[in-house]
């Protein structure tokens, strides 16, 4: 389990950190240093000291003035700390053979003189001793002194009584200091973390003393404020709440009435559609029909033709006229099936999409349904005669598509681009040829249709909006301006595929529909 240390606890183990620090310098490292740099001067002062005799007796040896020695060998007498000097002879010793020598100390004068003498005294703990060689032309010597210690370790002393002094002095600021912290800073942060936790289990009550004219003082002011602002606010909210919980449902209720009217408008979108392709499938019906009557009239000629025969006895004449009856019924079966088709394709058209998918003839669906709107443009104004064609890949096949949305797309596009056309065409000279061409394509993964005419074009300013819902270019009373956004939706949402424009102003327009292509989805026809 993770430790978490409160302010008051980190406030503290800081000002203890500080505290141990300093207090390891000033009771270890400063004293050390100090006894180390005492200690230096002393040996310092101590080797000039015996570098001074080492001269003064040197020159009254020179001058053969022994008065001179001795008054050098007395200038360090009266040092309380000197503990003895001596005045040594260095003599050379040979051996028996004469073949080596060492050099041997032999004591001249010694001060005191009736303290015991040790010629080969060195440093240690209660004493310094230093050496200072001279030589002269009448003696070759040195000058041996020895100081007590006990000034050093006196000194050293005092420095550690200072130094433990000073780091009582700092722990006892240390724990003032960490208690006026403590009550500064963390007395009045937990305060404001009490009060805080308060405020955001929703009580705005709590408020903090604000005493000091520091940070802590102007953070326990803003709290206030803060809280005071969040009081008034909540209420507003809550006030506010209140009208929109009234809102909404005002508001659901006008969703309902707009969905309702959408859906309305809607249908009479598609019944519009439905009554554009009434007059080409006029025309188209009519063909067949055409056809079965007069087949019909034949085929009754054929017959009494056929009685007459019998009635002569004439049956290979009877049977001849039999076969051409079965031949025309044929025809009449054939065209009569031609218009069951386009009377179910008009139904299909007609009915609410369920959006369920099955593999469709997209080349058959986009030639049928640019005749049926090219006729059923005629059918409104026969002076007007365009050129229509297709242009359509057979390696697509079949391809799972909703027939009645897609239906709708193909004729809402067509009719657009024969508008189009025909607006141009009251416009432009005797040379222009309208033309609107529907081509399919197979791509990598996708299949194309496109629609595409030599009219009108769309002006650059309208062409972000064209598949808004209520957005048209045409008068008034021509238009829903839904059949473009109702489109967009089919292919978009309700296919997953793509629906883009391509035109210039005054040359035409091209629109293009992609849709997702799968070899699972082709189905062998």
């Amino acid at each position: 389990m993770e430790m978490v240390l409160n302010l008051k606890s980190k406030i503290w183990l800081t000002v203890a950190a500080v505290v141990l620090m300093f207090s390891f310098f000033t009771l270890y490292y400063f004293p050390d240093q100090q006894a180390k740099l005492l200690y230096d001067n002393y040996n310092t002062e101590i080797q000039n000291l015996a570098n001074t005799v080492s001269l003064g007796v040197k020159i009254g040896m020179t001058e053969q003035n022994f008065e001179g020695v001795q008054m050098a060998m007395e200038f360090v007498k009266n040092d309380p700390r000197l503990e003895f000097v001596y005045l040594l002879q260095v003599d050379t010793v040979w051996n028996e053979a004469h073949t080596s020598f060492v050099l041997e100390d032999k004591l001249f004068k010694a001060f005191p003189a009736n303290k015991e003498i040790n010629l080969g005294a060195v440093s240690n703990d209660s004493s310094i001793v230093k050496r200072s060689s001279f030589e002269t032309p009448v003696i070759s010597g040195a000058v041996l002194i020895g100081f007590s210690t006990e000034a050093i370790n006196i000194g050293k002393q005092r420095i550690r009584v200072v130094s433990l002094l000073v780091s009582g002095l700092v722990l006892g600021i240390g724990i003032v200091l960490g208690f006026v912290l403590a009550r500064n800073i963390s007395g009045p942060v937990m305060d404001l973390r009490s009060a805080a936790i308060r405020v955001s289990q929703g009580d705005f009550t709590p408020r903090v003393d604000c005493k000091s004219n520091d940070e802590i003082g102007d953070l326990g002011k803003s709290f206030n404020i803060m809280v005071d602002y969040l009081s008034r606010t909540t209420q507003k909210l809550k006030e506010a709440n209140q009208s929109l919980a009234t809102t909404n449902d005002a508001l659901h209720n006008t969703v309902l009435e707009l969905n309702a009217t959408q859906n309305q408008l809607i249908q009479k979108e598609k019944m519009a559609s439905l009554g554009e392709l009434t007059a080409g499938i006029a025309h188209e019906i009519q063909n067949p029909l055409n056809f079965v009557n007069n087949f019909s009239s034949v085929n009754q000629n054929l017959i009494d033709e056929m009685l007459e025969e019998l009635e002569k006895g004439d049956v290979e004449e009877a049977t001849a006229i039999a076969n051409d009856i079965k031949v025309m019924a044929e025809k009449i079966g054939s065209h009569g099936k031609r218009a069951d088709a386009i009377v179910k394709g008009m139904l299909q058209h007609s009915r609410s999409s369920t959006g369920e998918k099955k593999p469709i003839d997209l080349n058959a669906l986009a030639e049928e349904y640019l005749r049926l709107s090219y006729h059923g443009l005629r059918a409104k104004d026969t002076s007007f005669v365009a050129d229509y064609k297709t242009d359509l890949d057979e390696a697509i096949g079949q391809v799972e598509a909703a027939p009645e949305d897609l239906s709708r797309v193909l004729l809402n596009l067509c009719n657009n681009a024969f508008y189009s056309v025909t607006e141009k065409k009251k416009q432009a000279d005797k040379t222009y040829k309208p033309s609107v061409v529907v081509s399919t394509r197979r791509m990598d993964g996708k299949v194309e249709i496109s629609v595409k005419d030599n009219g009108t074009g769309i002006p650059e300013k309208v062409l972000s909006k064209i598949f808004n819902p209520f957005f048209t270019t045409k008068p008034a009373g021509q238009g829903t301006g839904l059949g473009l956004s109702l489109s967009y939706d089919i292919v978009v949402k309700g296919h997953g595929g793509e629906l883009s424009v391509k035109t210039h102003e005054g040359q035409g327009t091209e629109f293009i529909i992609q849709l997702p292509y799968h070899q699972a989805a082709v189905l062998s026809t």
